[in-house]
């Protein structure tokens, strides 16, 4: 059933392009420039030449991303705080694909064929890794991605051609989602257009003693 497909971690960072030739950026979706907010990911430029790669920026914190201290560093513009965090939340460059070789376009070429290619041309360092797949063992993937309580898993077609931007079924979001049953406790007041209605409702649960737990608002769906 899923001897067609591969089997990632979703890591949940920054999604980003990095151009390594004689010039060197790191680009956001919406073409931001990132590689001043996180100067260790320089290293890239030793460990890869004349590519352009697809990859997801994180910060780490007991073994998972921690993705409030992502965010911080992804505002700071005081040389001395992007320093500072530098060192406390170090980011790690996580790549997972390559659409550029050589000056030559590798976004038509089979997933299978692209990986081969992006392990030859990207050594790992401190802050660089080459994300590891497996091969159709989806389910058991998945279970450990579960076990490790991580944010989920991409499965993707082996075949698959780099379609930027478009959701063909080629590359599949699994995500570890996690609910409950929540009392309504109340709302916020609306704002903009929902100022003769409400914002957000206030939802939470009972603690053992039967006191009222604010758990959060829900402003959506």
């Amino acid at each position: 059933m899923f001897k067609d497909w591969i089997f990632e971690i979703k890591w949940g960072g920054f999604r980003a392009i990095a151009y390594v030739d004689d010039f060197f950026t790191i680009q956001s979706r919406n073409a931001k420039e990132l590689k001043n907010f996180f100067p260790e990911l320089e290293e890239l430029r030793q460990l890869a030449k004349n590519v352009v790669v697809d990859s997801e920026i994180v910060t780490m914190k007991e073994g998972k991303v921690d993705f409030h201290s992502l965010q911080e560093r992804g505002h700071l513009t005081s040389a001395r705080d992007i320093e500072r965090l530098r060192t406390k939340s170090p980011a790690t460059f996580v790549v997972f694909d390559i659409l550029e070789k050589d000056g030559q376009s590798l976004v038509d070429l089979p997933l299978i064929e692209r990986k081969a290619i992006l392990k030859e041309s990207v050594k790992e360092g401190s802050h660089i890794i080459v994300n590891d797949y497996v091969e159709e063992k989806g389910e058991q993937f998945y279970k450990a991605v579960l076990q490790q309580d991580l944010e989920g898993m991409v499965a993707k077609r082996k075949d698959s051609s780099y379609e930027q931007g478009l959701r063909t079924g080629s590359w599949l979001k699994v995500k570890n989602l996690k609910s409950c049953d929540c009392v309504i406790f109340g709302y916020s007041k609306g704002t903009g257009a929902r100022e003769s209605t409400f914002g957000a409702l206030v939802v939470g649960l009972y603690d053992t003693e039967g006191k009222p737990v604010y758990v959060a608002h829900v402003g959506t769906g």
